[in-house]
């Protein structure tokens, strides 16, 4: 009897994500009721992606208490940023302060109007990167924290 060759056609399965699928299926997660084994699973996952992230376990335990998330500011939102704060990092920072100060583009509580530039997320240590105008057609970009942008 000749034997039977089976020949097996594998296919690629290419499956795209994207945030608000994930977000959908985390919802999906906390309304419905999972099998002991499933939620000993999510649990463990969770907290292993909580406890390497200081900021993500911060968050965590804000939502815990009822605080919520911080509200985000988005890309293209203008916000302001106080400019002892925006200065740190910034190479030549005393000489775009005399250009803000020439340029009036520092008010009297020292803010600076910045625009969001990119947002990387809630548990990022600086979330924002925010972008500011200093003199004619110069621009200067710093990271920022959520309590260090007002809008």
């Amino acid at each position: 009897m000749p034997s039977k060759i089976i020949i097996m056609h594998i296919r690629k399965v290419d499956v795209k994500l994207t945030e608000r699928d994930i977000s959908r299926m985390v919802e999906t997660v906390c309304k419905e009721v999972q099998s002991t084994q499933k939620s000993l699973d999510i649990a463990a996952l969770f907290s292993e992606l909580l406890l390497n992230s200081t900021e993500g376990s911060s968050m965590f335990v804000q939502i815990m208490l009822g605080n919520g998330l911080p509200a985000v500011a988005r890309t293209g939102d203008v916000v302001r940023c106080n400019w002892d704060r925006l200065k740190i990092g910034l190479t030549d920072s005393d000489e775009i302060y005399k250009k803000l100060k020439e340029s009036n583009l520092i008010n009297p509580r020292n803010e600076v109007t910045c625009k969001i530039q990119s947002f990387k997320g809630y548990t990022a240590y600086f979330p924002y990167t925010v972008e500011f105008k200093y003199g004619d057609d110069l621009y200067a970009s710093a990271s920022m924290g959520f309590e260090d942008v007002s809008w």
